[in-house]
């Protein structure tokens, strides 16, 4: 894509270039001052017409000539190039790429997806339940711009991936995490590797569409793998067997947008001055609607109902199910 700043910028240069040229020229063959010459010069290229300010001793009419020459040259493809600029859209979409960057600088704890198919695009439906700001990175033009009509608040950058710069201009810095949804593993892995050096601290999860890839881009830095493939039959087969079950846990979602789902709440400020607390103690249920379904320790292994005796650790994981304002009781019960 032509820059249009660039086009700019060299028109710009042609016309002072030719007004220069000219001021010189009269200074030096008519003995002109600084002001008489820039006069004579502007109203000679523009074709204004006026007469001269001293009457010409020297070569000052062929001078006029040559630039009269020069400067219709330099207007003519000024014009050309302006006009092409606003025609071909270059123009709008430079300021619309400006815009949109301004308001990338302004963010903080985004989520990066790159590769806006149909993953790209189910991950995207599930962080906007969450209301977590993310930005997209895609080569697609016309699809990016397709779903900017059904979001305008679609933050999106056209470009590659794979590519550092479109990593940087997307602020990952300051992102927190990465979903890397690229059709090919090849430059899943390359983004994997950009985007951990880039921000080491920084969460991602990559599609991995052959099993063999999965280790490289764990080893590579990714947090998580996701083989669409596997995913797609295992949800296949369960619907097929247990159909009642897959349906009743598609009521109870994961991103928030359903009247019940499931939450993380981490456990940092329960066992504060070294007190020990039982499941039991807190009397989840009762005080807040929520229901424990899970545990995640700080060893990393996970228990699946845990029973109401379990000891709890600081900086363990408790997954509950409830709604907005249960699990907002919770949280403020656990931080009491």
């Amino acid at each position: 894509m032509r820059n249009p700043l660039r086009a700019l910028r060299k028109i710009i240069y042609l016309i002072t270039g030719t007004v220069a040229v000219g001021t010189i020229g009269y200074m030096v063959l008519e003995n002109y001052n600084f002001v008489d010459a820039l006069y004579m010069t502007v109203q000679t290229v523009s074709t204004v017409g006026f007469n001269e300010v001293h009457p010409f001793r020297g070569y000052g009419q062929e001078f006029t000539i040559f630039l009269i020459i020069i400067s219709f040259g330099t207007f003519a493809y000024g014009i050309s190039q302006i006009t092409q600029l606003v025609l071909d859209g270059s123009l709008q979409n430079h300021l619309k790429t400006v815009r949109v960057q301004k308001q990338i600088d302004q963010l903080e704890g985004h989520v990066i997806i790159c590769g806006y198919g149909r993953n790209g695009q189910q991950a995207a439906e599930k962080i906007i339940a969450y209301k977590q700001p993310f930005i997209v990175i895609d080569q697609n033009v016309d699809e990016l711009r397709s779903m900017k009509k059904l979001n305008p608040n679609l933050l999106y950058i056209e470009g590659d991936a794979t590519q550092d710069e479109m990593l940087v201009a997307a602020g990952i810095s300051k992102a927190s995490a990465l979903i890397s949804a690229l059709h090919n593993d090849a430059d899943n892995l390359f983004v994997v590797v950009s985007a951990k050096q880039l921000n080491p601290n920084m969460r991602i999860v990559s599609r991995a569409n052959h099993a063999s890839t999965e280790k490289k881009l764990l080893a590579a830095g990714a947090d998580y793998t996701v083989s669409p493939n596997i995913v797609g039959g295992s949800h296949l087969a369960h619907n097929l067997m247990k159909p009642d079950v897959v349906e009743f846990l598609d009521h109870i979602d994961i991103a928030g947008v359903s009247s019940s789902y499931i939450e993380e709440v981490l456990l940092s400020d329960l066992t504060k001055g070294n007190k020990e607390h039982q499941i039991i103690d807190l009397d989840i249920r009762k005080r807040t609607g929520c229901n424990v379904i899970g545990i995640k320790t700080v060893n990393g292994d996970f228990v699946i109902n845990p029973g109401s005796d379990l000891v709890l650790k600081p900086n363990s994981k408790l997954f509950v199910l409830g709604d907005d304002e249960q699990i907002e009781k919770l949280r403020a019960l656990i931080k009491g």
